[in-house]
């Protein structure tokens, strides 16, 4: 019987308490943004560290959303399976293509999401695999070859087979467009330069809700500095989405000798060149959840420079008026973490969340989106299941299997 209670309480107290995390500091596109959620054709894009990079959080956020109002397609993939990563509705298979990452490779050409697909020798192959059944898709793929560099041979899953080459050969980056059936296998023959970003993939119709993870496993917003400025506000101004989320601040809080001032000056300097490539676009800044070196103690002991972290995001959320969602407050508030270990929510690490976590978080994001559009909503329970109650008083990654 007190198994029973005690079950019962932990279900009350993730189950009727709402999130609502979600400030808008007079974000300027906030309108345009309400009318793409109400038009149900919302391109949403997130970028941030390894809470992102394995598209748990970001894929209950989609499914949410989809769920809601209407599926638009996959969205974005990366260009070829990496170690480490995971995208819920992309699977790969390669026999030969070279995978970099701007996490190790510093001095590449990179442009939005800081991965790339090279093909290095004549013959290799590259198949883009859906993991549940998809229509069509409308793809745009961000490529540079040189001028040397043959076409790119691909064929989809109803036998079509067409050719996808760079517009302008001239190692800069560009964009080619297709229709295809996932799976899709590219071919590459007679080429030494050719490089793929990522795949962009929404259903043909245009119509519906896209949901987009770009995340980089222990990175920092700091470290779009090895990216090409140009080459990704290029692609930016291309999608042209309607919601840009940032999702970072868990490294920086580890990092003992942080810059404080300086991670400010990045955020606002990031935040300036996306409005600049897409000027009607709305940003939301999520900020860094609170996190544990131990678990010692009450609360546990937080990264020394978490808190200045968090309030540094929520800070140039102000000055630079986007919409700002306060992790740390979805979950409870000051002394929430270990609370969502003991709930199985948070990961033992003090840093990560089980997928049950991060599932609960992306429906309570969902949920604030949804608010903020005054779209009404259905089984709203499992959206705001998340929040617990508020007690009074090194480069992180996670690992996930090698599924392709």
């Amino acid at each position: 019987m007190k198994a029973f209670l005690n079950m019962a309480l932990a279900l009350t107290v993730t189950s009727t308490a709402y999130a609502d995390a979600l400030n808008n500091f007079a974000e300027p596109n906030v309108a345009k943004l309400q009318h793409a959620l109400q038009a149900k054709t919302a391109n949403i894009i997130q970028l941030g560290d390894s809470h992102t990079a394995a598209d748990v959080m970001t894929g209950s956020l989609r499914e949410r959303l989809q769920q809601q109002l209407a599926d638009g397609g996959m969205g974005w993939g990366m260009p070829m399976y990496f170690s480490g990563q995971r995208l819920a509705l992309y699977g790969y298979e390669n026999t030969g293509w070279q995978a970099v990452s701007s996490r190790t490779e510093h001095g590449a050409n990179y442009s939005l999401g800081g991965l790339l697909a090279v093909a290095k020798a004549n013959g290799v192959t590259l198949t883009i695999k859906a993991k549940r059944p998809e229509p069509e898709q409308r793809l745009m793929v961000s490529i540079r070859q040189s001028e040397t560099d043959s076409p790119l041979t691909v064929t989809d899953a109803m036998g079509k087979t067409f050719t996808l080459e760079a517009p302008v050969k001239n190692n800069t980056w560009q964009f080619a467009y297709f229709n295809a059936t996932l799976p899709f296998t590219v071919t590459a023959r007679n080429t030494t330069d050719t490089a793929i970003a990522g795949w962009w993939a929404k259903n043909a119709n245009g119509q519906g809700i896209v949901v987009s993870a770009l995340g980089i496993n222990g990175s920092e917003l700091s470290q779009w500095d090895r990216w090409n400025t140009l080459a990704w506000q290029h692609e930016l101004k291309e999608i042209a989405p309607d919601l840009i989320i940032l999702a970072y601040g868990t490294n920086e809080a580890y990092n003992d000798r942080l810059d404080v001032a300086q991670a400010k000056n990045v955020l606002v300097e990031r935040i300036q060149k996306i409005r600049q490539a897409s000027p009607n676009t709305a940003i939301i800044i999520i900020s860094a959840p609170e996190s544990l070196k131990s678990t010692a103690g009450t609360c546990g002991v937080r990264p020394i420079n978490l808190t200045a972290v968090q309030e540094m995001q929520k800070q140039v959320a102000m000055t630079e008026h986007t919409l700002f969602w306060d992790w740390q407050q979805a979950m409870g508030g000051h002394c929430s973490m270990k609370k969502w270990i003991a709930q199985g929510l948070g990961r033992g690490d003090g840093v990560h969340f089980t997928s049950t976590g991060y599932q609960q978080l992306g429906q309570a994001l969902a949920q604030d989106i949804l608010n903020l559009a005054s779209i009404s909503t259905i089984n709203t329970t499992a959206a705001t299941a998340v929040k617990t109650t508020p007690s009074t008083a090194g480069k992180m990654s996670i690992s996930w299997s090698s599924e392709q």
